[in-house]
């Protein structure tokens, strides 16, 4: 019983970390998205991430390379590059909580793609709930509103594809996963990443000045302290109870806006957002109970 607890805090302690350490990634990106091109900074970025990969997992030796599935791992690999790079694009041209908010939308296209590829049963509720999402996705989006531009309409597009992509990823991952070291793909999709950027990065390029670099640097840094922290999150408390602290996400981003960029919330973004939230909560807690009855009958 005292494990249990002890290891539920380290859950919580851990996505709370995680949180905290994605809204500082958010921020150097937004500082940084103001002088240097999207390509150069992410490559930058995920060869950082790769080095830090390789010196800490070094040990695991050909594990570390070896595929079974080197297309299903490429595809994966090419994906998380355009997620990268649009969520880049929109944390740079939309204010901080409405990017986020718009990110919690991956749960309502997972659902949709886990009934087309993966054949699973969508009941009345949890199809009611997805409905819901997309209601609160349009909230936030607004198109009713004239003052929209053209710059703001393709950012949003920007983190609606990039959460689809999210959605994606995690079909292409439960299948991976099953034949392949977890490291395995993090070194792989931040490698493709490079590979991909390096072309664009070159042509557009920028000489950083010193202060940036050190950002870029930091930026690696986080984005691997960010991937280890949800992994352990997962590891040492359940779904239901970690999911709902991952939403506080939303608070330190609404937070860093305000105090670092000046950004307000406007009303869309607040009711839309608690719209999202509240629908991929509800599907989080409907999975749990799935999973929960799952066990019990095996």
């Amino acid at each position: 019983m005292i494990n249990s607890i002890q290891n539920t805090s380290k859950g919580i302690a851990f996505i709370l970390g995680a949180c905290f350490i994605i809204t500082i990634s958010t921020i150097l990106i937004k500082t940084l998205g103001k002088n240097l091109n999207p390509f150069e900074v992410v490559m930058m970025r995920c060869t950082v991430t790769t080095l830090i990969t390789l010196a800490i997992n070094f040990h695991l030796g050909k594990v570390l390379f070896v595929s079974s599935r080197p297309a299903m791992l490429s595809a994966r690999s090419i994906i998380t590059a355009a997620i990268v790079l649009s969520n880049f694009y929109a944390i740079s041209n939309l204010p901080l909580v409405e990017v986020t908010s718009l990110q919690f939308s991956k749960p309502l296209f997972l659902i949709i793609l886990a009934a087309v590829f993966l054949r699973e049963r969508i009941r009345l509720r949890r199809t009611l709930a997805t409905i819901l999402g997309f209601i609160g996705i349009i909230v936030v989006l607004h198109p009713w509103d004239s003052f929209s531009n053209n710059e703001l309409n393709l950012a949003h597009l920007s983190v609606l594809g990039a959460a689809f992509g999210m959605a994606t990823l995690a079909i292409l991952s439960k299948k991976l996963t099953t034949d392949h070291h977890p490291t395995t793909l993090v070194l792989y999709a931040n490698m493709m990443t490079v590979l991909i950027c390096v072309g664009p990065a070159t042509y557009y390029w920028t000489t950083p000045s010193l202060n940036e670099v050190l950002l870029i640097m930091l930026l690696g840094i986080t984005t691997f302290c960010a991937q280890y922290s949800m992994i352990c999150a997962y590891k040492y408390a359940d779904v239901t109870v970690v999911t709902p602290f991952e939403y506080l996400r939303i608070i330190f981003a609404a937070m860093a806006g305000y105090l670092i960029f000046k950004e307000i919330p406007d009303i869309w973004t607040i009711s839309g957002g608690s719209i999202i939230c509240l629908s991929t909560l509800f599907i989080a807690y409907r999975e749990a109970q799935k999973n929960r009855l799952k066990k019990q009958l095996n």
